[in-house]
C-alpha cells in the first residue's frame, strides 16, 4: 500500500492497514517541526483515539484542555458554550504538528513504513497493474510499489488531481493565521462573527495563542490586518494590548468535494477528497473516520469485493451533503449585516 500524506488521514489509514497485516509505505513532505493549522480538537476525538488504540500516546502530547466555546454570532454578545456536561469531556487544544506526528509514529509501530521529508516526483500504474512512485528523501530517490495508492495529500489532492478528478469548490474561504503570546488563562475557543467574516482564536500548548480570521480570498485583499482586529471587539479584548503581529500564514479553508474520490486501484481520504469549513470543527475527527472507512473499503476491494469504493464513495457523498445542511443553518443564521455585508449575503442561501 502506498499513503501519500502523513496528517491525520493518511496515518490513520497507515496504521489500520498495517494492523491488518498489509505492507504499508506512508510518505509525508515535512518532518513534523513546523507549524501546522487546526489547533482545537472536539470532545468526540476521545472515543475515535479511544478506538484506535492512542488515547494515552495523545495525552503523552501534552494538550491543553478546552472548556468550550464562546461565540458572539448571531449577535454580539457572547454565548457559552461548555463541555462540563459531554460524555466525553473537555475539548482539547492541541500542537497539530506534534498530534499528527504520534498518529504517524502509531503507524510506524504497527509495521508501516515511514518517510519523512520525503517528496513524490512521479506517480504512475505498471503494466501489472502495481502503482509505482518515485520519491525524492533528503537528496535520494527512492522507488516504490503497492496495489493501492492512497491520496491523502490535502487540498491540493497531488495524485488524485493527476488521475483527472475534478473538485467542486463551494466558497473561496480562507484563513489569515497568526501567532502570539498569551496571557489569558481562560482555556476556551472564541469565534467572533464580523461584516465581512469572523474571527477565531484559541490557547496552545505553551504560552502561545493562535488568532485567524477568516474571510473569501477576494475580501482579504482589501483588508487592514490592524483595522480588522480593532473592529473585534472580543477578539482585540483577548489580545490583551499584545501586538498582534501580521499573519504567518494564509491558507484555504473553503469547503469542496473531489470527484471521484476514488477509482480503479487508488483512493483519496482527509481533504484530498472532502474539506469542511473550519466553522464545524470537525476537521481532524472527519479525516480520521475516513482513514478509518478508506482502509476498510480497501482491504474489502483487495479482497475482491467490486463494491467497496463505489460504497467508500457514496459515504463521502453523503457526508458532504450533511455538512452542508449544517453550514448553511449556522451561517444563516447570522442576519445583522442584511444590505452591507458581501461576506454573508454568498452564504445567505447556502
Amino acid at each position: 500500500m502506498l499513503v501519500a500524506g502523513g496528517g491525520p488521514a493518511g496515518s490513520t489509514a497507515a496504521l489500520e492497514l498495517s494492523r491488518r497485516g498489509l505492507s504499508v509505505a506512508l510518505i509525508e513532505q515535512d518532518n513534523y517541526l513546523g507549524f501546522r493549522v487546526g489547533e482545537t480538537l472536539p470532545p468526540v476525538i476521545r472515543a475515535k483515539l479511544t478506538e484506535l488504540g492512542l488515547w494515552e500516546q495523545f495525552l503523552a502530547t501534552d494538550p491543553l484542555q478546552s472548556y468550550g466555546i464562546q461565540s458572539a454570532w448571531e449577535t454580539s454578545t457572547p454565548r457559552h458554550q461548555d463541555f462540563v456536561r459531554n460524555p466525553y469531556g473537555c475539548g482539547w487544544h492541541v500542537d497539530r504538528a506534534r498530534f499528527d506526528e504520534m498518529v504517524a509514529s502509531a503507524a510506524a509501530g504497527a509495521g508501516a513504513q515511514l518517510l519523512v521529508s520525503a517528496q513524490v516526483k512521479s506517480c504512475h500504474k505498471q503494466a501489472d497493474g502495481r502503482w509505482q512512485l518515485e520519491v525524492a528523501q533528503r537528496g535520494t530517490m527512492l522507488t516504490l510499489s503497492g496495489r493501492m495508492l492512497v491520496d491523502a495529500t490535502g487540498r491540493r489532492a497531488l495524485l488524485a488531481s493527476k488521475l483527472g478528478t475534478q473538485t467542486h469548490v463551494v466558497d473561496r474561504l480562507i484563513g489569515a493565521v497568526a501567532l502570539s503570546q498569551r496571557r489569558q488563562t481562560e482555556q476556551w475557543t472564541l469565534i467572533e462573527a464580523m461584516e465581512n467574516g469572523w474571527w477565531y482564536s484559541a490557547p496552545l500548548p505553551g504560552n502561545c495563542m493562535v488568532l485567524t480570521y477568516m474571510t473569501d480570498a477576494d475580501l482579504w485583499k482589501a483588508s487592514s490586518w490592524a483595522d480588522l482586529l480593532r473592529s473585534a471587539p472580543l477578539t482585540s479584548l483577548r489580545a490583551d494590548a499584545i501586538e498582534v503581529p501580521s499573519p504567518m500564514q494564509i491558507v484555504s479553508a473553503g469547503s469542496i468535494i473531489r470527484h471521484p474520490v476514488a477509482g480503479p486501484d487508488w483512493i483519496a481520504i482527509g481533504d484530498a477528497a472532502l474539506a469542511f469549513d473550519p466553522l464545524a470543527g470537525q476537521g481532524v475527527l472527519k479525516s480520521i473516520d475516513m482513514g478509518i472507512e478508506s482502509s476498510r473499503a480497501i482491504v474489502r476491494h483487495l479482497d475482491g469485493d467490486c463494491r467497496s469504493l463505489a460504497e467508500y464513495q457514496t459515504w463521502i457523498k453523503e457526508i458532504h451533503e450533511a455538512y452542508l445542511s449544517v453550514r448553511t443553518q449556522f451561517y444563516g443564521s447570522v442576519r445583522r449585516w442584511p444590505t452591507t455585508s458581501v461576506f454573508w449575503s454568498r452564504r445567505a442561501s447556502g
